[in-house]
């Protein structure tokens, strides 16, 4: 049964490639990779004509807040997306979500009511939604790996590479890859995912390979490195 509703505490690390292969040792005994397996993401980050919600989590404020739209294939009127608010306060990150057709997604966006989507959370998406008239503002996707604890089911890391956006504009061709986020694309970005303290094994492990936390956005770094400029936004 898909989870719709999260709580947990959230860290980022990079890792050269060779970190990552030395890495995936030690997580090949302890992790298993999910169904998806080398997957691409696609999302349409939503925002206010001048990139408000962006703008925001720029400043790194204790509390902040975004909605995306995010596929696993190409969007089209009727690809299965989910639908999501993302929160985070401090290191903890609050993510709700439905899945629903992207067809249904644009409408939710023009202010119409669907019937699709559990209703507690699509109230809420529409609360947002009037509160901040987003629009489609930013195409941003990645290839990910991601991975469950094979003890700890609840411990989630994924690892994204070449990540690329893109404007949106009504019509794009969601096939081209965008322009590449960060220079080093043979980086891999890891996000672990959990509900408590991280296990002593991955600290241990993390600390020999000299990996360390490094907050990172996805969408303030290509909106500081490439959205603003092309747009020539102060």
């Amino acid at each position: 049964m898909a989870v719709d509703k999260f709580e947990r505490i959230e860290k980022k690390f990079w890792m050269t490639s060779g970190q990552f292969e030395m890495l995936e040792k030690v997580l090949e005994k302890h992790m298993t990779v999910d169904q998806y397996g080398l997957s691409t993401i696609r999302n349409i980050y939503c925002d206010t004509d001048d990139y408000y919600l962006i703008r925001k989590s720029i400043e790194r404020p204790n509390f902040k807040e975004k909605l995306r739209i995010r596929s696993y294939s190409v969007f089209k009127d009727d690809t299965e997306v989910y639908v999501e608010i993302k929160r985070k306060l401090n290191d903890i990150g609050y993510k709700r979500r439905i899945r629903i057709p992207y067809g249904d997604a644009v409408r939710l966006l023009e202010g119409r009511d669907i019937s699709t989507g559990n209703m507690q959370i699509r109230a809420e998406l529409a609360e947002f939604i009037r509160r901040y008239k987003p629009v489609q503002k930013v195409y941003l996707t990645y290839d990910r790996v991601a991975m469950f604890g094979k003890d700890e089911p609840s411990l989630r890391i994924t690892m994204d590479r070449n990540i690329r956006c893109s404007l949106y504009h009504d019509g794009m061709d969601f096939s081209t890859t965008g322009r590449t986020v960060r220079s080093d694309n043979s980086d891999v970005l890891m996000e672990i995912k959990a509900n408590g303290r991280l296990p002593e094994w991955l600290t241990a492990a993390m600390s020999d390979l000299k990996i360390y936390q490094a907050p990172f956005s996805k969408i303030g770094t290509a909106f500081t490195e490439i959205i603003a400029p092309e747009l020539k936004l102060s």
